[in-house]
């Protein structure tokens, strides 16, 4: 993991390379593109490792098949290092000023040199390394051999920089196995252009007895948005990004302009945990809002299980289902959903999370399926309540 001195230099540095390039003239009809990661994190694994092997751009006007490399980094990243504002520059380019329609990431099959989070060299190209620290190769479906393509378009100006970030999330990325046993990559990611963005920050803490308070690392803060008119369940919560609080509780998102449920909170087998805490807040582009958050613990006796077994009939190569719990809370501006927990799993798997008592839904979803919804799940605490998802 970075320290906070080296992620602090990484943003120093990437903050001068954009000025500078901004300021300098490229000449002719060219204009520079800026590309960055960074991550939606998540708290269910201790690291998670993906290889960008090549970064292509298609431009307006191309032939389907005609794509630009830009860079050809070949780097094994560990996506939970990418939070907090830190970001892994993945390409510097020259292009001709147009607007582009689509950016492509190559996923490489063989890993850098370098090592990872328990100093031991890359085992595979693409992995995860669980709470146990068990290694899990990532395969890739067959049918993003020719690359994860991400339909947005930019625009390249003369003698200026485009900056873009791509928000990998890893939550929804990391598929856990099912029947086959292998765990799958199926890359979820976002394009934010910096002009439009903006950076919230605060820290998450819990109070002393004295009420004082006290920092919370590890807390998962994600910016939600939850519509009530939409007609398919699992549309009526989206996680726009998230991020992990440091060891000091501290964090960062970078987000679009919009209005937001910021939700907070420690789940998912890291003791003690702490009930997520949802606070609503509007942003602006081209700000720095300040949102902090004091949750409260909860006692081992207070937790309940909620579990349950994945299957679809007839699936697909690689199917899997989406799973969201998600509860109901009362905020200023009124009454919204929340997700608290998020997982991929195969068919044939299972899910498992420990929360506090309470009542839930359980909404899921799987390609060519109407959604699944479980509501009014109540949990009780030190007991195990089963809710199957099946298509």
């Amino acid at each position: 993991m970075k320290t906070p001195l080296s992620k602090l230099k990484t943003l120093v540095a990437l903050a001068i390379l954009a000025a500078g390039f901004s300021a300098c003239g490229l000449g002719g009809d060219t204009g520079r593109l800026s590309l960055s990661l960074t991550d939606a994190a998540t708290d269910q694994y201790n690291a998670v490792y993906v290889t960008i092997r090549e970064v292509a751009v298609h431009a307006e006007g191309d032939m389907e098949d005609a794509w630009t490399v830009v860079s050809s980094p070949n780097k094994t990243v560990n996506l939970l290092d990418l939070v907090n504002g830190v970001r892994e520059q993945l390409a510097l380019a020259d292009l001709t000023a147009g607007h582009y329609t689509q950016l492509r990431l190559m996923i490489g099959e063989t890993a850098d040199g370098g090592v990872n989070i328990r100093s031991q060299a890359h085992p595979f190209a693409n992995y995860v390394i669980d709470d146990s620290n068990d290694y899990h190769e990532l395969k890739i479906p067959s049918g993003l051999q020719t690359g994860v393509k991400i339909v947005q378009g930019f625009d390249i100006n003369e003698n200026r920089t485009t900056e873009l970030i791509l928000d990998f999330d890893a939550s929804r990325s990391v598929v856990a196995a099912g029947r086959s046993g292998r765990y799958l990559l199926k890359p979820t990611i976002q394009v934010l252009g910096t002009e439009l963005a903006a950076i919230v920050s605060g820290t998450v803490s819990t109070p002393a007895a004295d009420l004082s308070p006290v920092a919370v690392a590890g807390a998962l803060v994600s910016a939600q948005v939850y519509d009530a008119t939409a007609a398919d369940p699992k549309d009526r919560v989206a996680v726009r990004t998230a991020t992990l609080s440091d060891d000091a509780g501290a964090y960062k998102l970078f987000i679009g302009a919009g209005s937001y449920n910021f939700v907070a909170g420690r789940l998912g087998g890291v003791e003690p945990a702490y009930a997520p805490v949802a606070l609503p807040l509007t942003v602006e582009t081209d700000t720095m809002p300040t949102q902090d958050f004091s949750i409260e613990d909860v006692a081992e006796a207070d937790l309940g299980t909620l579990e349950g077994a994945v299957t679809i009939a007839s699936p697909a190569t690689d199917a899997y289902v989406t799973i969201s719990v998600r509860t109901t809370v009362t905020l200023t501006t009124g009454d919204a959903v929340i997700e608290i927990w998020t997982a991929n799993v195969q068919d044939g798997g299972t899910y498992s999370i420990k929360l506090p008592a309470g009542t839930y839904s359980v909404v899921a979803w799987t390609s060519g399926r109407p959604t699944f919804e479980a509501t009014g799940v109540a949990l009780t605490a030190n007991t195990t309540t089963s809710i199957p998802v099946s298509f």
